[in-house]
């Protein structure tokens, strides 16, 4: 997965966020910011993507 836009590496246009990443963090068990990051990151990539 590329960090910066969350889509994955091996297949071009599949994006991931929240839960599926299974990220460990010292959270204390809340992954709410971590699900609303890439969440954001994902929606923006995604936006920003230039259709072929």
């Amino acid at each position: 997965v590329n960090p910066r836009t969350m889509e994955s590496r091996l297949v071009p246009g599949l994006y991931f966020a929240g839960e599926i990443l299974d990220v460990d963090a010292l959270t204390g068990g809340y992954n709410l910011q971590i699900a609303f990051s890439t969440g954001y990151l994902a929606a923006k990539a995604m936006t920003q993507k230039k259709e072929v």
